[in-house]
């Protein structure tokens, strides 16, 4: 998310709360109440905890709301988007895959472009190019860069499907 978009969702939250203050203010104007003066430290309490229990609730609101429905299809179990579920995956491909994830330095189930920017930051610490002062070093970092290249290509053909 955007820092704009963040802000615009702060701004809009906080317009709403500042709406619902002033219309309980009036509110309370016209039955003779204090408004939030009146209030003892309970009662200031519970109604900040509601306050922050709304925005909470509007913030994960908006946050359903931007997914859409494409991505909330993958929430759905494959057969009811119509269809086959994805082949199961052996022990031996499961150890590959952590395997990969973690000649990558990066956490088990990352996403794509976590597993990405892991990749590409590797790549410029360890390309063979940097190192050819002694073939020793040369050759150490032409095998891990290809070894962190295969791990990529795996977890990018398994995070792509």
């Amino acid at each position: 998310m955007s820092i704009s978009r963040r802000l615009i969702d702060l701004a809009r939250s906080e317009l709403n709360s500042l709406l619902e203050r002033a219309a309980r203010a009036d509110e309370d104007d016209r039955w003779g109440g204090g408004g939030l003066d009146g209030l003892s430290d309970e009662e200031l309490e519970a109604e900040l905890r509601r306050r922050k229990e709304a925005r909470d609730e509007a913030e994960e609101a908006t946050r359903r709301t931007r997914q859409g429905p494409a991505s909330r299809a993958y929430e759905r179990p494959a057969r009811e988007r119509g269809r086959a579920e994805p082949p199961r995956r052996t022990a031996a491909g499961d150890q590959a895959i952590r395997k990969a994830y973690a000649a990558l330095e990066v956490p088990p189930g990352s996403d794509f472009e976590t597993v990405r920017k892991s990749y590409r930051r590797l790549m410029r610490k360890y390309h063979p190019d940097l190192h050819t002062g002694s073939p020793e070093k040369q050759r150490a970092a032409n095998d891990l860069a290809q070894r962190l290249t295969e791990a990529y290509k795996l977890l990018e053909k398994q995070l792509r499907k």
